[in-house]
């Protein structure tokens, strides 16, 4: 599995939502064991850059080329086949 870790302009503050945010480390894959996993990668990758909900862009978790659920700004692991959220939330903020 990977998770996809990425900012973006957040149009409400006039930045251009199709570009990384200014100042943040570059978009990148990571490659992790567990959707736990996964959600900590988020999580650490939204306090290193100090992404408003606005500028994560990120979250997605791949099996192969496959989107398998997404990781929101909240915390909440939602699985892509049906949009349903988990219930439990791996981290807040």
């Amino acid at each position: 599995m990977r998770v996809k870790l990425a900012s973006c302009g957040n149009p409400d503050y006039f930045q251009d939502p199709d570009a990384p945010l200014y100042g943040c480390e570059k978009n990148h894959y990571l490659v992790v064991k567990t959707l736990e996993e996964a959600a900590k990668a988020c999580e650490e990758f939204i306090a290193r850059n100090s992404l408003g909900s606005g500028n994560w862009a990120g979250g997605e978790i791949f099996d192969g080329d496959k989107i398998i659920a997404k990781v929101a700004y909240n915390g909440r692991l939602i699985y892509v086949s049906d949009q349903s959220y988990c219930s439990k939330i791996l981290f807040t903020y």
